[in-house]
């Protein structure tokens, strides 16, 4: 009995470990418009969130809007949210509430690889958005909100709904990678850079990824050392 036991909890500690996978020199592809089509994140929120950092990178053509990130509780389908309207603005959110960022634009969209941190603190309500290393100007958002702990993290597509609802015109086609998300928020010389061995553990850590893919998305090896 007791080392029936045993070997249970030992297969359990390693399907555990197996579920958090190290995605270095891999990129998720999304090959195609969809509804069903998305990243599930799995980050383990023990308490609410009173500040955030959100990273991430992504390689894509499309010249509509599309979302990257969004994040819903049963409160709000917006709890976080990062849609790019088109080629030259930017659309967050934090609990429900929204700001647009006007950027200069990728002018070789389709050709190289964008870089993207979203950093919110909820005492000052300061947003930081941060473009291919590039600080947008700070703005102010949801001052005193406080993230819930049920949320729904998705890549690729826009809950308008806790955890589902999507739309096809604003699914992610492309190529996205090397996903954070920490509870604090980055001093500015790691949102310029991600250094990730200088950096507090994240929540969301893409080098011990728990997912699930759901639809047509595929993981494969990244191109992205062969554009240069």
């Amino acid at each position: 009995m007791e080392q029936s036991r045993l070997w249970s909890l030992v297969f359990l500690g390693l399907s555990g470990a197996l579920a958090q996978t190290s995605l270095d020199g891999k990129v998720f592809v999304f090959p195609s418009p969809s509804t069903n089509s998305y990243v599930l994140l799995k980050p383990s929120l023990p308490e609410r969130l009173h500040q955030f950092t959100a990273c991430l990178r992504f390689y894509t053509d499309l010249t509509r809007e599309f979302s990257l990130l969004s994040c819903s509780s049963q409160n709000h389908d917006n709890e976080i949210l990062i849609l790019k309207s088109s080629p030259t603005v930017y659309n967050v959110y934090v609990g429900g509430n929204s700001l647009s960022y006007t950027v200069s634009g990728n002018t070789e969209q389709g050709r190289r690889w964008e870089n993207i941190c979203l950093a919110w603190n909820s005492t000052t309500g300061i947003i930081q958005l941060w473009v291919d290393g590039l600080a947008l100007p700070r703005k102010g958002l949801s001052k005193g909100y406080v993230l819930k702990t049920d949320l729904v993290m998705l890549l690729g597509q826009d809950q308008d709904s806790y955890g589902g609802s999507f739309d096809q015109q604003q699914s992610f086609v492309g190529e996205m990678a090397e996903v954070y998300l920490w509870d604090t928020v980055l001093p500015p010389e790691q949102l310029r850079r991600i250094q990730r061995e200088k950096v507090p553990i994240p929540l969301v850590d893409w080098t011990a990824l728990n997912f699930e893919t759901k639809g047509y998305v595929v993981l494969e090896p990244t191109f992205e050392n062969y554009n240069l």
